[in-house]
């Protein structure tokens, strides 16, 4: 479009980030080992069980049952998993201790398992790769873009809502979205270009903002994040469409950067500097976060080539809110009324660890850069600075990476040996189809009697492959083979060439069944007289 601002972009998250997708890794889909999380097709794991396992798997009914039946196989399944997610350690050892067993048992003989719910993050389903959808880094940029137009102004009456407050500040009627300035701004969803960005399963902690003597039960949930100093993790693109009425010039990059600059930088600042908060961050996080807003994004900030975002889940009600009119719920005591203030009581942290009071890392925090060629070099001093930090995180993606395709390979083979085995069995139903038909067709030909000593022969035969020879007590030899000899001696219905047909096929075959010498057989089997020689 003629005079559109077409601005690639690249988007470098500085702590772990989680954005919602309203799905779970499902807890029977996955086995945990080796502080990673192995994600399982079931689709492709399906053709790879055993049939015992299969009808395992289909007996077992309760949620406990069937986390034990994997977690008991993982040593065979994880090398599968067609999707590996770092985990906190604390968090592999809770499934080690709790997956598969009741953490509640019941009167009625019901009991409760720990279902370990891990929030997905954005993905996409071509690849499970992470990805930052635009529309959420769109919102962070309208919450910006409302405070610099509001500048701290209060609401005009308590009644103003958060709609009609927007309504007002960008200059248009309910119902005429397509008159709000914001609708020239295109953000896209942000993908990587190479390799997929990892991501890391951790807990979201919650901390008081003040020292309490009374002492609350803390959120423990787990999120699946992006890491933080992952260095131009995301690629995207914002568009700015020029729009020829008042109030909409000021929609340029150049404002867009100074605009969410002053909103967030402070915000970060803060943060960093919290009286109670502060000494729980990871140290060396806090060190390279402020070492980076004093020094290469400052002056990356200054020449106006990008800006602070802060997007995604535990952001903090601040980071959503305009200042002057934010007016936070807080929950009080069970029962009682609700209270409202400017800011909240608690802040969420990602931790490794279950109980932690240090090494916190805040949620949400990222940087997202258009750099011109004549600022390149601040732009590669930021990446020099989170290259160690990066490199850690890339290398063990890439292991990661290796193992996926090791399994990829692996279930490739499996599946061109069951279809080979299947072929093959097809091949071989097809051919004792062929062999009884023709079987069939050869008896068809014969006579009664000529029926019963290929039968005969065939019964002898399968007795033969066991390799044991059986004595004349067994039933088989009487109650068969020297029951057709009676027959044969004994009706007129036998012809000389048939009853000769028997005595050859008995003496070739039987005697290599029943436990005679060949003397005793001869004469124990009458096969003189079925030749007409006695």
């Amino acid at each position: 479009m003629q005079n559109t601002d077409y601005r690639p972009i690249t988007l470098t998250p500085l702590s772990p980030i989680h954005i919602g997708c309203d799905e779970d890794y499902v807890p029977t889909n996955f086995v945990i080992q080796d502080n990673l999380l192995h994600y399982l097709d079931m689709t492709m794991l399906a053709d790879l069980l055993e049939d015992d396992e299969r009808r395992k798997l289909g007996e077992n009914q309760t949620i406990g049952a069937i986390q034990y039946f994997f977690k008991s196989r993982r040593d065979r399944f994880a090398p599968l998993a067609h999707h590996i997610v770092g985990i906190a350690s604390d968090i592999a050892q809770e499934y080690e201790t709790k997956a598969g067993r009741p953490v509640q048992s019941h009167t009625d003989g019901n009991h409760t398992y720990n279902l370990f719910p891990i929030s997905r993050t954005s993905y996409r389903s071509l690849d499970l790769s992470p990805y930052l959808p635009g529309s959420s880094l769109k919102g962070s940029i309208r919450t910006a873009w409302l405070e610099a137009i509001n500048q701290g102004r209060p609401l005009l009456d308590a009644k103003e809502n958060n709609q009609a407050l927007q309504q007002r500040l960008l200059g248009y009627s309910a119902g005429q979205f397509e008159n709000d300035p914001l609708r020239h701004l295109h953000v896209a969803d942000a993908h990587h270009e190479e390799d997929p960005a990892p991501t890391h399963i951790l807990y979201a902690v919650s901390k008081k903002k003040r020292p309490s003597e009374h002492g609350t039960p803390e959120l423990k949930v787990f999120l699946e994040t992006i890491p933080g100093l992952l260095s131009d993790a995301f690629s995207g693109e914002i568009r700015i469409r020029p729009d020829n009425k008042d109030g909409a010039s000021n929609l340029t990059w150049q404002h867009l950067c100074d605009v969410c600059n002053a909103f967030y930088w402070p915000q970060l600042e803060a943060e960093l500097d919290h009286t109670h908060l502060a000494k729980m961050l990871d140290p060396a996080w806090r060190q390279v976060i402020q070492d980076l807003l004093r020094e290469e994004l400052a002056e990356l900030r200054a020449k106006q080539q990008g800006f602070l975002l802060r997007v995604g889940k535990h952001s903090g009600a601040e980071s959503v809110t305009l200042d002057v009119v934010r007016d936070i719920k807080i929950l009080g005591k069970k029962g009682a009324p609700p209270s409202y203030r400017k800011e909240t009581t608690e802040k969420r942290f990602a931790s490794e660890r279950k109980d932690a009071a240090n090494n916190l890392l805040p949620f949400g925090w990222l940087w997202v850069e258009s750099c011109q060629d004549a600022y390149q070099y601040l732009s590669i001093a930021m990446r020099d600075r989170l290259r160690p930090h990066t490199l850690v995180l890339r290398e063990a993606q890439q292991n990661r990476l290796e193992q996926i395709e090791q399994a990829r390979k692996q279930r490739d083979a499996a599946r061109q040996a069951a279809e080979q085995k299947r072929l093959q069995a097809e091949q071989t139903a097809r051919l004792e189809a062929a062999a009884a038909q023709a079987k069939a067709a050869e008896l068809a030909k014969l006579s009664e009697n000529m029926r019963q000593i290929v039968q005969l022969r065939d019964a002898i035969d399968k007795r033969l492959v066991i390799g044991q020879k059986i004595p004349v007590s067994d039933h088989f030899f009487g109650g068969h083979i020297m029951a057709l000899v009676q027959q044969a001696l004994a009706s007129q219905d036998w012809s000389s060439e048939e009853r000769n047909a028997l005595a050859a096929m008995l003496e070739e075959r039987a005697s290599k069944l029943i436990n005679l010498d060949a003397k005793d057989f001869r004469k124990k089997l009458k096969l003189a007289a079925l030749r007409g020689q006695a």
